[in-house]
């Protein structure tokens, strides 16, 4: 830009001068051609007769002497003033000045002598048509030095624009555009694109900043990808840990079978991904203790003879893990590795898989107690109920036969003898009735999904034996009471509604299940004939086991008359709910 302006300084200050110096050419030039046509009227002037000149009314020769010398002093003080420098002007200019002074002279000494010589005033015109030539020939070169200056000017303002619009190209243009695809690739992703231009400018400044900052994000990248991918290959690890961890208590909690083990061995090995896992189990024999190996590949009998020599285990290191719960030991868990310290995630699960069999076999263990304590606590009940029932009933039924033969052997009146065979059928069919109910009791389970639907098939069942409806409102839900109580509570709705279809005489019956109180309430209600102040002989059977039951589940029960009729049964008991040990 400082080279375009100068240029255009100078070829503005030079075209200046130039046309300074054309100032006044033209007018010496149309002076000079002047002079030639003086010369003519000068010598007519001279050689004319006075008659002739006021004829033609021209001026005379005196007169034309003073403007031609006017003319010529204009002439050659411009001239000489203008083209000082010119010599063959300041040349023409003398000659003039001579031939000038000769033609003066030989008028003002001898004109009749003029009159006739043409001469002079011949050469002096072509003197002055030397000067007119002279004279147009500078102006001219003067042009060409004008148009010359123009020119050269905008040529080189033209080549100094292409070479500026070159070099910007080169220097700004490219390497911004090279900047700006290596930002977009840097965008993308790619921080191995470096820029070329580094030079000392600014644009090499921001390439050389660029390429720093790409090598700086390409290692912090690098290093980024390296713990992703580290704690991908953890998480993997973990997500493999977990679900392993899951299916082993989904498998354990279940059963627990020698093939269930090695199952899980094979699944932890393919987890972990090298070694060999070998389960020890203690087990008594003869009061004898044995750890039985457990594992997919062959192995002796006894835990003791597995070493790292034999039975086909190459492995260096043994592992152990103990399988202990609540200070109980069932054995370890062996992991042969040709590692002296597993990774921590390794061992981690290793001894979570431990603690799952523990915990496994410790509820293998409390399952079978629970079932022979239920045994226990099931032949308990059935004891009692055979006792305080049919017992009772073969026993007033041997005290009767006892009677009849004693009356028989008094052969005491048939009236009474009649009597004491009644007694004992009635008792004979409250017996029966008796061992009816009691084996609906043992039989009885609930195999609905719930006590819900239980409730509803038993409503459904005395609504047919009763000929009415018996409506159901169940309004506590299914985890409220264990299995255990829902048993109990089952039997004493069934027990009650039987006193309703014998003895009530009702024409509605409800059955209600609700929680007040942070207490169950069951109820059992009719609107029948109500419960008599004195019960009569042999038909308190059922009340007695209904409140036996509500007393094994630590409930209270009351068997009342309700106003204006009916009876009402209702029980409370606190809830509990039915849980099984997971594992931990």
């Amino acid at each position: 830009m400082a080279i375009i302006v100068a240029l255009a300084l100078a070829s503005l200050i030079s075209s200046m001068f130039v046309s300074e110096s054309l100032d006044g050419d033209a007018a010496q030039i149309n002076l000079a051609g002047s002079l030639r046509m003086q010369s003519i009227r000068l010598s007519r002037a001279l050689t004319a007769e006075q008659n002739d000149l006021e004829i033609l009314n021209a001026t005379s020769g005196t007169d034309e002497i003073r403007e031609f010398e006017r003319r010529l002093s204009i002439l050659l003080s411009h001239g000489l003033i203008a083209n000082g420098e010119n010599k063959r002007i300041i040349e023409i200019h003398k000659v003039l000045e001579q031939q000038w002074l000769a033609i003066k002279s030989q008028v003002n000494t001898n004109p009749a002598i003029f009159k006739n010589n043409y001469i002079l005033i011949d050469n002096f015109v072509d003197t002055i048509d030397r000067l007119v030539s002279v004279l147009q020939s500078e102006s001219e070169r003067k042009i060409r030095i004008l148009r010359m200056i123009q020119g050269s000017a905008l040529f080189l303002t033209l080549l100094t624009a292409f070479i500026a619009l070159y070099r910007i190209n080169r220097s700004i243009v490219q390497p911004m555009n090279n900047l700006v695809a290596a930002a977009k690739e840097a965008s993308k992703g790619n921080f191995n694109v470096r820029v070329s231009d580094t030079s000392n400018d600014e644009i090499g400044l921001l390439g050389t900043t660029f390429n720093e900052m790409s090598k700086r994000l390409q290692i912090i990248h690098n290093h980024l990808e390296e713990k992703v991918l580290e704690k991908t290959t953890k998480l993997e690890k973990s997500n493999k840990s977990l679900e392993l961890l899951y299916q082993t208590s989904h498998n354990l909690v279940r059963a627990n079978s020698r093939r269930d083990f090695e199952n899980l061995l094979g699944q932890v090995e393919q987890t972990i991904g090298n070694g060999q896992v070998i389960l020890c189990l203690d087990q008594k024999v003869e009061n004898t203790h044995h750890r039985i190996p457990i594992s997919q590949h062959d192995l002796p009998k006894n835990c003791d003879q597995v070493h790292c020599n034999g039975c086909r285990i190459s492995n260096r290191f043994r592992h152990s893990f103990s399988i202990t719960k609540q200070d109980k030991n069932y054995g370890s868990l062996q992991y042969f590795s040709n590692k002296e310290n597993p990774e921590q995630w390794v061992q981690n699960l290793l001894q979570a898989i431990a603690d799952n069999i523990a915990v496994a076999i410790s509820l293998d263990q409390k399952r079978a107690q629970e079932n022979l304590l239920l045994l226990m606590e099931e032949r308990a009940v059935i004891a009692r109920e055979l006792h305080d029932s049919l017992a009772q009933s073969l026993s007033f039924l041997k005290l009767q036969t006892s009677l009849l033969s004693r009356q028989l052997d008094k052969n005491l009146e048939r009236r009474t003898i009649e009597i004491t065979i009644d007694d004992l059928k009635d008792g004979l069919n409250n017996a029966y009735r008796q061992l009816r109910e009691l084996l609906t009791t043992f039989r009885l389970q609930i195999e609905e999904p719930s006590l819900e639907s239980a409730l509803k098939g038993t409503v459904a069942e005395f609504s047919t034996k009763c000929g009415y409806e018996v409506e159901l409102d169940y309004s506590i839900t299914n985890q409220t009471l264990t299995s255990n109580q829902q048993i109990h509570v089952l039997q004493i709705v069934r027990e009650a509604l039987s006193n309703v279809q014998r003895h009530a005489q009702a024409s509605q019956a409800w059955v209600r299940l609700f929680i007040q109180d942070g207490k169950v309430h069951v109820e059992v209600i009719d609107n029948g004939v109500g419960i008599p102040n004195e019960m009569p002989e042999g038909t308190h059977y059922g009340l007695s086991i209904m409140n036996e039951r509500a007393a094994s589940l630590s409930a209270n029960i009351d068997i009342r008359k309700v106003q204006p009729q009916g009876t009402k049964v209702e029980m409370t008991l606190e809830p509990q709910t039915n849980t099984i040990e997971g594992i931990r």
